[in-house]
């Protein structure tokens, strides 16, 4: 009896500390040489918040925001919860913050898989454009860096759910353009999943900025995340940067949770990435 008492405690405890673990975010930040192809730019990212709080009003985020001081604020998706409505309180709140950013900050935005799923989302888009959120559904972005491009990708909800691989020529046709070949250009790339960090490389994105996967919910030593968002075991681009053929993933272990509210070894991550010419 006492050995169950002592497993219960035990199961209790490891709970509590994965629900406390999600109300506290930490900072990562990575610097990236563009070797003179870009000047020196700050971005922040934010992904995954999935409605969640930092604070009244997210001033606890904010603060951070400010003190970190960036040029450029990056949205690779999931801000909010699929099934939102203009009405509910969280999605007024996530438009408080985005009202905030966008009075100090130029903010780049691409959908996730939850954006994409509100019931509201034309309407939640209108209320972007009014506030003045650049919003970036499969098109090319305006980016004051004349030598930066940065673009934002919005996959069919089949990709999410199927597991799609994402060829080269399917991402061309998404984004309208076959292939970033122009090698005088640094190009940017949000994208929700980083899964298919193959397909972005070899299209042309110098650098994509990711989430979706959470950190894998649970990080263990040397094994890294455990599960993924669709229940996939240790994904491979769990958080962290990642580079192949001189190409870069900055993938983002999220600043949310949804539907669990369960983070283990795995805190929430605000991320910086410093681009520097040299």
């Amino acid at each position: 009896m006492l050995i169950i008492i002592i497993v219960v405690i035990i199961f209790l405890l490891f709970f509590l500390y994965g629900y406390l673990s999600h109300l506290h975010f930490v900072t990562k930040t990575y610097d990236i040489v563009t070797n003179g192809r870009t000047g020196d730019h700050r971005f922040v990212v934010i992904a995954d918040l999935h409605d969640c709080h930092y604070g009244e009003g997210n001033k606890k985020l904010l603060d951070k925001i400010d003190e970190i001081s960036p040029d450029i604020v990056l949205i690779p998706g999931d801000l909010t919860v699929k099934h939102d409505t203009l009405d509910k309180k969280r999605v007024k709140d996530m438009l408080d913050l985005l009202h905030e950013l966008s009075k100090k900050y130029t903010v780049y935005y691409s959908p996730g898989n939850h954006e994409i799923r509100m019931d509201d989302y034309d309407a939640y888009k209108t209320e972007l454009d009014h506030i003045g959120i650049k919003y970036a559904e499969n098109r090319e972005l305006f980016f004051p860096d004349p030598r930066i491009r940065i673009y934002g990708l919005d996959l069919p909800i089949e990709w999410y759910r199927e597991n799609l691989p994402l060829s080269v020529d399917q991402l061309g046709t998404f984004l309208n353009r076959p292939r970033a070949e122009q090698i005088d250009n640094y190009t940017i790339l949000l994208a929700h999943d980083p899964r298919h960090f193959d397909a972005y490389s070899t299209w042309g994105a110098d650098l994509t900025v990711s989430g979706h996967l959470h950190g894998g919910i649970m990080r263990l030593p040397l094994l890294g995340g455990v599960i993924s968002p669709s229940l996939g075991l240790f994904p491979k681009y769990d958080g962290g940067l990642f580079e192949k053929d001189g190409k870069r993933l900055v993938v983002s272990r999220g600043m949310g949770s949804h539907t669990l509210k369960f983070r283990f070894f795995n805190p929430p991550e605000l991320v910086v990435i410093n681009l520097k010419k040299s």
